[in-house]
């Protein structure tokens, strides 16, 4: 009897060691991403890398479920996350996040023509922008993951090419659900319509809109060249784009998968190299459907003095605002000189 009882009772602990082991009791956790990333793109590509990533260096405690596009919008997609309930984390440009998060500083970034290269946006967003955008992110109840990108923005028509400011006079263009943007368009004196992305390729064949602004991969991938007949050249806003997630449910994780969750941010510069170099590629198959408008030095300048005339005024309608974009500025002119 006494060897029946020892062996019982090492039996109950082990018991009790399998009920309360960390590893069983901290997961699995369900990691709901959604964007509007085609498949077969690098920004699905990004992804599929981060989800392998968390899957992998969390031994499958985090099932990472990629969203394909559907009816939801990037600013829907934002305020989903928030909660965290139907969605964990989001993919999505930073103007979404701005617009969805109730976020504006995030808008600065957007400013038209405020960089002249990937090299100077890289250097800010990951020099400069990093940290004081995680601590936005933080206090609107996101965590920052990954900075990735959407690129260079241009303009897409039918029924004329936009070679000057002048030419968006009146136009019907669509504008990303964004301060920022429907600024631009207004200093460009457009008639813009704030649509989500979803709707866009329904206002187009309905002449609802004339146009749009997006990147070449973008609009080549999503679909949207058929009713278009010109792409201008015009790189007026560089757009970033991040990975970002629920506070709410990334603080009830365990300290290492916050850790886990937060590695993929390594992937940043190699995603935002892919993006870049098929953007290029899909610029020259664009050609194939629409007829893709080269600006001059002079032309390109012309657009960026109207639009480059907002940036002190918008900036200082946001709470803070004119001190973060001088913050960018004077970081851009110290890059500019060396």
């Amino acid at each position: 009897m006494k060897r029946l009882a020892t062996a019982m009772g090492g039996l109950a602990a082990a018991a009790l060691l399998v009920v309360t082991s960390p590893v069983e009791a901290q997961g699995p956790y369900e990691l709901n991403i959604g964007s509007l990333a085609p498949k077969g793109t690098p920004w699905y590509r990004l992804l599929q890398k981060a989800e392998k990533q968390i899957e992998e260096g969390s031994q499958g405690r985090i099932n990472v479920i990629l969203r394909p596009p559907g009816q939801m919008s990037e600013v829907e997609m934002v305020r989903e996350t928030r909660r965290g309930e139907r969605l964990q984390g989001c993919a999505v440009t930073t103007a979404a996040l701005a617009e969805g998060g109730n976020i504006p500083q995030l808008q600065l970034v957007e400013l038209p023509y405020l960089f002249n290269s990937s090299a100077e946006a890289d250097h800010i967003l990951d020099n400069v922008l990093w940290e004081p955008t995680s601590e936005i992110l933080a206090r609107r109840g996101f965590v920052m993951g990954v900075w990735s990108e959407n690129g260079w923005r241009s303009f897409a028509t039918r029924g004329k090419a936009i070679r000057t400011p002048d030419d968006l006079k009146g136009y019907k263009m669509r504008s990303q659900e964004s301060d920022v943007h429907m600024a631009m368009y207004n200093a460009f004196g457009a008639n813009a319509v704030q649509k989500p992305m979803t709707e866009v390729l329904t206002a187009l064949n309905s002449n609802v809109v004339d146009g749009l602004d997006n990147t070449a991969l973008y609009i080549k991938t999503g679909g949207l060249s058929e009713p278009l007949e010109y792409f201008t050249k015009t790189n007026h806003i560089y757009q970033p784009a991040l990975i970002t997630y629920s506070k709410r449910w990334y603080d009830e994780l365990p300290e290492d998968l916050q850790a886990v969750v937060m590695a993929p941010r390594s992937l940043a510069a190699s995603g935002r190299a892919e993006i870049r170099e098929e953007d290029e590629a899909i610029t020259m198959l664009l050609a194939e459907d629409l007829e893709v408008v080269e600006l001059s030095t002079d032309e390109r300048e012309a657009f960026a003095t109207t639009a480059r005339a907002i940036h002190a005024g918008f900036a200082a309608e946001i709470d803070g605002g004119t001190e973060l974009l001088g913050k960018i500025n004077t970081a851009l002119a110290e890059y500019r000189s060396k």
